[in-house]
This record gives C-alpha cells, structure tokens and sequence, in this order.
C-alpha cells in the first residue's frame, strides 16, 4: 500500500470532518441568534426550520432516525477516518497483515461513502 495515499485520504477526511464541524458550529450559532435576536430581516428562520426537520426526521420513523444519524455521524466517522490513515501514513516499515487490513477497509468505506455523496 502506497503511504502517500494515506496522507492524501488523512488530509480529506481531516478536511472534511473540520468542515463538517463548523456547519454545525455555524448552524447553532445561528439557532441561538436566532432566540436572541428574534425574527429579523436579514437572519432565515433557522430555528423554525431545525424544527420542521426534527419533525419530519420524527414521523418517518426508523427511516428518519438512520437519516440523522448518518447526518451528524458523517463527521465524527471522517475524524476517526483521519485518525486511522495519519496512524497508517506515520510507520515507517511495511505493512503488517493486520494494519494492511484495516487500511482495506477504511478505503472501501471512503469509497462506499462517496458513492453516498454523490
């Protein structure tokens, strides 16, 4: 296996997990500006629409509860992913069957998650 190319997936799913991060700081900082500042002109109805969606996630059950979960569970599975691929690019002899392994199946799951993406 090719180290470079754990870098390079350490650095985007590092990437991605930050941006995810700060969606969601983003997106709470909003909530709250949102109670504090009341309805204004130049602010969108963040917190209406947080509501509508945990509603709709609500009524459609099983499915809405998958769909929350992979919402939020994306980024703390692209920080462990990081985590993983800056351990794996870090040794310096070759690959062992067990950390070949794992480097494996972390890649089919990036893969299986970009197909998700797209």
């Amino acid at each position: 296996m090719n180290k470079s190319l754990a870098k390079i997936l350490m650095y985007l799913t590092g990437t991605y997990a930050l941006f995810g991060y700060a969606f969601l700081l983003i997106w709470f900082i909003g909530i709250m500006l949102n109670l504090v500042l009341g309805e204004m002109s130049f602010l969108p109805p963040l917190l209406q629409n947080t509501i509508s969606l945990i509603e709709t996630l609500m009524i459609s059950g099983f499915t809405g509860l998958i769909v929350a979960l992979i919402f939020v569970g994306q980024f703390f599975f692209a920080y462990h992913a990081h985590n993983v691929f800056n351990r794996l690019s870090k040794i310096d002899t070759a690959y062992t069957t067990k950390e070949r392994e794992e480097y494996i199946t972390y890649l089919i799951l990036i893969i299986l998650f970009l197909i998700y993406l797209l």
